[in-house]
């Protein structure tokens, strides 16, 4: 079965999670604003992670709807002070959802854990509900200056959460992975990063390496040296950065 490759534990996950939402936050917002999220929805995250999804969505459907957030480690999310959020301990894997909402959503969830997540998510949409997906299609992640090691820590990073199960080309399967599960009016779209080593925009890269450092070494992937000047090459602001693809998929769920 897969499972979710980082360490949910790790001292630095707090930060790591801060960087995915520096990147993709701004880009989620306008997504959700366009297709009609607003005062009143019922709305569920699966994989809140750190929570700034679950307080955006907690403020955009305000006193008279509410925003249920879903992770297997909660312990971000318990300091959300706010009445219209319920935090659930849960592995969407092991248990069903709760049902009716008219948004769910998840962003960078369904390419770790898979179909078996996906068809819990639909079945907690309510009829004619929204169930949006964000998930990273890889092939068009690149560095420039070109650099051969960015490639190797490229395969190493992705090859030890494959082994977990993750897909690092979801992205290119979402908009048929929706429409297999039933949903109607299924559309997508993708957005890409392209950012300067050395910024606040590249803690993501450096956390993410840094947090898989010792199995990826163990495994003989990489050699601890060459993380080293990886990490190294992460901070250089001559090097410029092309993201993944941050691919974006909705459908409705039948009446």
């Amino acid at each position: 079965m897969a499972s979710y490759a980082y360490d949910q534990e790790w001292k630095d996950e707090r930060e790591r999670l801060a960087g995915i939402e520096r990147l993709w936050d701004s880009g989620s917002h306008a997504l959700l604003d366009r297709l009609g999220v607003s005062s009143g929805w019922r709305c569920i995250e699966v994989g809140a992670g750190a929570g700034s999804m679950v307080e955006w969505l907690s403020d955009k459907v305000g006193p008279s709807g509410s925003v249920t957030a879903v992770d297997v480690s909660t312990r971000f999310l318990e300091a959300i002070d706010k009445p219209n959020v319920q935090v659930l301990r849960q592995d969407v894997l092991d248990e069903d959802l709760p049902t009716g909402f008219e948004l769910v959503y998840g962003r960078l969830v369904v390419e770790h854990l898979g179909k078996p997540a996906l068809e819990r998510m639909v079945a907690a949409a309510a009829p004619g509900g929204l169930v949006v997906l964000e998930d990273y299609d890889w092939a068009a992640a690149d560095v420039f200056p070109p650099d051969p090691l960015f490639q190797r820590v490229l395969d190493a990073v992705t090859g030890f959460m494959e082994r977990a199960g993750y897909d690092r080309f979801f992205g290119r399967r979402i908009f048929s992975e929706l429409r297999a599960a039933g949903l109607e009016d299924v559309q997508a779209e993708a957005r890409a990063r392209v950012i300067q080593g050395g910024t606040p925009e590249t803690v993501f890269y450096r956390l993410s390496l840094e947090s898989l450092r010792d199995p990826i070494v163990a495994s003989g992937a990489l050699t601890g040296t060459e993380v080293d000047e990886a990490l190294r090459r992460i901070d250089d602001p001559a090097t410029t950065y092309v993201s993944p693809l941050m691919v974006c998929a909705w459908g409705r769920k039948r009446p």
